[in-house]
């Protein structure tokens, strides 16, 4: 979604996601009293164990991910008036690789002792 919109509206999304969505899905499942909680016991369904977190934080990061692609729609010409598909120019391998070992670095970083 990040190379899709202005950097403007990215950190509108960022922030609003950060500051008050995640932390409301947070306190529903993690905090005792809410009502996905496993801990709660007029929870729903039985409640959500979480394994040290990652449900909660890949689920909300993808169905609002979903949420920010249905809204910004389609790219701009990939499409043509018909609803063919159009040839994408080819993307930087040396940036593909990059990225690659950026994002490695900062998952070894953050996961190294374990």
């Amino acid at each position: 979604v990040a190379e899709r919109c202005t950097l403007t509206g990215y950190m509108i999304y960022s922030i609003a996601l950060t500051a008050f969505i995640y932390p409301i899905i947070v306190h529903l499942v993690w905090d005792s009293a809410g009502f996905l909680s496993a801990f709660n016991a007029d929870g729903l369904l039985g409640g959500v164990v979480d394994f040290a977190g990652s449900g909660v934080v890949h689920m909300t990061g993808g169905v609002t991910a979903l949420f920010a692609a249905y809204f910004l729609g389609p790219r701009i010409g990939r499409f043509d008036e018909a609803g063919r598909m159009q040839p994408m120019p080819g993307h930087s391998s040396v940036l593909q690789v990059l990225g690659t070992f950026i994002l490695w670095l900062g998952w070894d970083g953050f996961t190294g002792g374990v």
